[in-house]
């Protein structure tokens, strides 16, 4: 299952909104906590005030469960206060819930929201309890004209419901989230630019344009960073010059003294009848072909892995063969390069390739491909070898698969990654005695590459590897 993935910019802005609405929301809850505080502080001394003022007459006794104590103008118009019995009431405001007591005072919260306090007085037996007045309790023909108006406005437009208090933070979280964005947008946007062109001229440094180069002339750290990548490449660029030349050099600097032991060999064969100095000449020979197929596949592998530089390409890479595509009738081809490969060879072909198949690639990779497979399954196959091709439809697109599979020993699972390593060999499946010099699969591995293709080794039935080259097409 893929996991969902956000791009670097995206984390970016996601982030930002969510310190945003987190910086806000806390904003907003710290304010309200430092509001309310400050709010329940006045109610506090406002009551403490009148308490003092009433508790001069505390000495009045009450019969009744409870009666109102007059505040006078302005006070009655927002609070009420009463004496109450605590022998006849024994809980003043059951459904009210305590905020805090303080020096055997109560401080209670009521359901509508108002705020309600117990006094004790001392040496009586009354209470004094004083809260809050709701909007309904307040008669507005009791106030004074320019009073009614404040108020008005107050309960009208200048306080806000919660309705109206979440309204205003949603559009302060929409606000802020709009100006911030716009803030940082372009500078992201720039730095996103810069970063999608670096990532530009590191694909085409990839896919082997050895001259792209990218631009130090951006921002801070990315300057670091394409002046970073600029060395690497001229270094890499510098290499893939040394290694051309020294593809260049072997196969002449090699063949030229080969040629002359060939030479020496034949003019000794022509004048010795001795029978033990002929089979050594015939060793020799034999060495001498060996030495030459070792730089024909080196050659090979050296064209299949050359990048051309512009202005530095190589001699070795023959530009109408490399980048010429055509369309190949494969079962014909398989044929020509089997019967080609197979002269010489005791064990059982056996073809299964649709005479309808055609496929449109190099010719060049495809030869190397189907060659170096060919060979390889010769070298390690006991009786049989066999070739299969077909096209199927796998994930909606047509999909070729090339097969071979020998009756040999097989490649051990943990060795099916190493045999496509150059010069690599296996201690008993793919010693020297099978035959091979340790580069046909690296060369049928590149070559599959470069067409866009994957090998798989896997076991086949016949007991031994089966390789397996897939394509789309």
């Amino acid at each position: 299952m893929n996991k969902l993935s956000l791009s670097l910019f995206s984390r970016l802005y996601l982030a930002i909104i969510i310190s945003v609405i987190i910086s806000v929301s806390l904003t907003k809850f710290f304010m309200d906590s430092y509001d309310d505080q400050e709010d329940f502080n006045e109610f506090i001394s406002e009551v403490n005030y009148i308490f003092k003022e009433i508790a001069v007459n505390a000495e009045i006794q009450i019969n009744t469960e409870q009666q109102i104590i007059p505040l006078g103008f302005p006070l009655d118009n927002f609070l009420t206060a009463k004496l109450i019995n605590p022998d006849m009431n024994s809980e003043v405001c059951p459904s009210c819930q305590l905020i805090t007591r303080i020096n055997n005072t109560s401080y209670y919260q009521m359901l509508d929201g108002g705020r309600l306090v117990e006094f004790k007085l001392p040496n009586a037996k009354s209470n004094i309890v004083i809260y809050e007045k709701n909007e309904s309790e307040i008669k507005p023909e009791d106030l004074p004209e320019d009073l009614v108006e404040e108020l008005a406005e107050g309960f009208t437009g200048g306080i806000l419901d919660d309705e109206d208090v979440d309204f205003v933070f949603l559009s302060l979280i929409l606000v802020t989230s709009l100006f911030l964005g716009i803030a940082i947008y372009w500078p992201i946007k720039n730095l996103q630019n810069q970063i999608n062109t670096l990532i530009d001229t590191h694909q085409q440094f990839g896919s082997g344009n050895m001259t792209a180069k990218a631009n130090e002339d951006i921002q801070k750290p990315l300057d670091k960073l394409a002046s970073s990548f600029n060395d690497m490449a001229l270094a890499i660029a510098d290499n893939v010059k040394e290694r051309d030349t020294f593809s260049q050099a072997i196969p002449h600097e090699v063949r030229t003294p080969l040629s002359r032991i060939q030479l020496a060999s034949g003019l000794i064969r022509r004048k010795s009848t001795d029978l033990d100095i002929l089979a050594l000449v015939d060793d020799v020979d034999n060495y001498v072909v060996d030495i030459n197929e070792l730089i024909s596949q080196i050659v090979e592998y050296s064209k299949i892995n050359s990048t051309a530089v512009t202005g530095t390409s190589s001699n070795l890479t023959n530009e109408n063969e490399l980048d010429q595509f055509q369309t190949i009738e494969l079962k014909a081809f398989i044929e020509s390069r089997l019967h080609l490969l197979a002269k010489n060879q005791n064990k059982e072909c056996i073809l299964t390739v649709d005479e309808s198949i055609e496929i449109t690639t190099n010719p060049f990779y495809l030869r190397l491909l189907v060659d170096n497979f060919i060979k390889n399954a010769f070298n390690h196959a006991q009786t049989k070898i066999k070739l299969s091709a077909s096209v199927i439809l796998f994930n909606n697109e047509q999909q070729l698969t090339i097969t071979i599979e020998d009756d040999g020993v097989g490649v051990p699972i943990e060795d099916r990654e190493t045999i496509f390593i150059a010069f690599a060999r296996l201690d008993k499946s793919r010693s020297r005695k099978t035959g091979g010099l340790g580069l046909g699969l690296p060369i049928a591995k590149a070559a599959a590459t470069k067409m866009t293709g994957k090998i798989v080794v896997s076991e086949s039935p016949l007991g031994g590897a089966q390789f397996s080259f897939t394509k789309a097409v």
